[in-house]
């Protein structure tokens, strides 16, 4: 059964709500921090705090407290040792074994994972993957900089672009048929980047991106069209 997921302004209030929902004490929750949420830059809305509650095999929560959740410091002194860490502690906390192997270039960093926990890092289209992707990225990714921070386990990143181009290329496909720009999904900023590679360059299409944080997005337009406002 699929882990649940709760939100809330911080991890403290998806906590509480998990509790309440869940009718069981706090403290007794077993839960891996997804994102431990950010205030809104400017006054703007920001991003709310998500948590999923690691249930056993037969759908009930699992007793045992072993919350996973982000380093405090923001700057880690070792970010290759911490990610390693935190990619440990959702293994435990989610009673599986995931192998860590990283990958260095002069570009990028390239976490692969791999082991037993493949299978839960894969369920549901890979979102417990993703929702660690996301994790690392926004506890380690500034660290890592200018080198890029890649996450893949048994091939599901290559998938992933492939679906994206698939996706941007429908896109693309329904611009030039009509004439009316298309936006994609909420992307970061490396699915982004792969959609503009893929589209920027066709004759007669552009693309920009629009929105602010998580929802950030990325429009197809004929080449003739006034980008929107951000």
């Amino acid at each position: 059964m699929k882990d649940q997921v709760f939100t809330g302004k911080d991890v403290e209030e998806a906590v509480a709500a998990a509790a309440r929902a869940l009718a069981l004490p706090q403290e007794h929750l077993r839960y891996v921090v997804l994102d431990a949420g950010s205030p809104g830059a400017r006054g703007g809305t920001g991003s709310q705090a998500r948590i999923a509650v690691l249930l056993d095999s037969s759908g009930s929560h699992a007793s045992s407290p072993s919350p996973a959740s982000v380093p405090e410091s923001s700057t880690p002194s070792d970010p290759r040792a911490e990610m390693q860490r935190v990619i440990q502690a959702v293994a435990r906390a989610a009673r599986t074994e995931i192998d860590v192997s990283l990958e260095e270039t002069t570009e990028t960093v390239a976490v692969r994972l791999g082991g037993e926990g493949c299978e839960f890092l894969l369920e549901d289209d890979a979102e417990v993957l993703e929702a660690l992707e996301h994790l690392l990225q926004r506890a380690f990714g500034r660290a890592l900089a200018p080198r890029r921070l890649t996450v893949d386990c048994a091939g599901q990143r290559e998938k992933r672009e492939d679906a994206l181009r698939q996706m941007a290329q429908g896109l693309a496909d329904q611009v030039r048929a009509d004439g009316i720009p298309r936006t994609t999904r909420p992307l970061n900023s490396y699915e982004r980047r792969l959609i503009h590679v893929a589209i920027g360059e066709q004759p007669g299409l552009k693309t920009f991106s629009v929105g602010e944080g998580a929802d950030r997005r990325v429009t197809i337009a004929p080449a003739t069209a006034e980008p929107e406002e951000a």
